[in-house]
């Protein structure tokens, strides 16, 4: 089996090409800089320039398989996501689906995320499939359009949704503050109400993407992926201080002190070439009392669902950042 994985030197893309290889499968990463393949180190996939991929496409070997895992999560505008989120994806379906590759390929699977189905409309039933979409960010409309434009090539090609919920694991910038925060004894959370979320170990998902794409049942499907049980993202702070040998001490941020500090990331954002993670979007989508999805679909269908405990995953997700000095 050969696979075409895009987004290979990030957090999910480079366990999408350990879980492939795994498999017996072969990888090749389409990259935008060859010098960027640290988390690639030791792994057999071969890496191409971004600007070669279209003669590989139309001269290569050909791929049983492409998983587009690449995009942006952070971004200064709707306008800088949907470059990232819809037009890549769009090239990509462009240079598949018009090649002697369409004749091939086996499934062309879209990563998208649980942002495009929002969060709880009622705060408490998880968000289906079947539901109508609710992102309530430019991340999550950006990503809404991605779906929508791919759903229009299955006609011409076999393609698969995975919306996956709040990513962790080794490699993972976003949850790492939760870890470095555990350091200093400390369980930070939104002042207010207990607000659910679901969450997935990468490892987990890794398996669930790959399940997808091999599966017949997945054709034309789109699917949440994600731990059957929400967590209180007080209680998973707490925890991971616990599996980290530390007590933690719940730390409550008002939200007028919250929104302060994300109008600064704002300002980062606009006057500079960083993009802060807390901003004012993400502070809107922190205030939602209910991030849950159903993955009863995903377990229906394809007989999947995390093998990951939960406590097992932090502890091996602290093991790795403290191997590589990330806290």
């Amino acid at each position: 089996m050969r696979f075409l994985v895009t987004g290979g030197t990030g957090f999910v893309g480079s366990h999408m090409v350990e879980r492939v290889l795994s498999e017996g499968g072969e990888v090749i990463c389409p990259v935008r800089n060859p010098a960027a393949l640290g988390k690639l180190e030791g792994i057999n996939a071969e890496a191409i320039p971004l600007e070669e991929l279209e003669d590989r496409v139309k001269d290569g070997p050909g791929f049983d398989y492409v998983i587009h895992v690449a995009g942006a999560t952070r971004g200064r505008d709707i306008d800088e996501y949907r470059r990232a989120n819809v037009d890549y994806v769009h090239r990509l379906l462009e240079l598949v689906s018009n090649s002697n590759l369409a004749e091939r390929l086996k499934r062309f699977v879209l990563v998208s995320s649980q942002a495009v189905g929002g969060p709880c409309p009622d705060h408490r039933t998880p968000v289906r499939e079947c539901d109508s979409p609710l992102p309530i960010s430019s991340y999550g409309r950006s990503k809404l359009e991605a779906e929508e434009l791919t759903l229009c090539y299955a006609t011409k090609i076999p393609v698969t949704i995975v919306r996956p919920s709040t990513v962790f694991g080794p490699r993972d910038e976003d949850v790492l503050g939760v870890f470095r925060a555990a350091r200093f004894r400390i369980a930070a959370c939104l002042a207010g109400p207990d607000r659910l979320v679901s969450l997935i170990y990468v490892e987990d998902l890794a398996d669930g993407i790959l399940r997808a794409a091999l599966s017949p049942a997945a054709a034309g499907q789109t699917y949440f992926m994600a731990n059957p049980e929400p967590v209180v993202w007080r209680e998973f702070s707490v925890e991971v201080a616990r599996v980290m040998g530390y007590k933690a001490f719940v730390c409550p941020i008002p939200i007028g002190p919250a929104k302060a500090v994300a109008a600064a990331g704002d300002l980062v954002a606009r006057f500079t070439k960083k993009l802060p993670l807390f901003r004012s979007e993400k502070l809107e989508e922190m205030r939602q009392i209910a991030w849950v999805c159903s993955t009863e679909k995903a377990h229906r269908e394809l007989n999947w669902q995390p093998a990951t405990p939960l406590g097992e995953a932090i502890e091996k997700t602290a093991r790795w950042y403290r191997e590589h000095g990330w806290i």
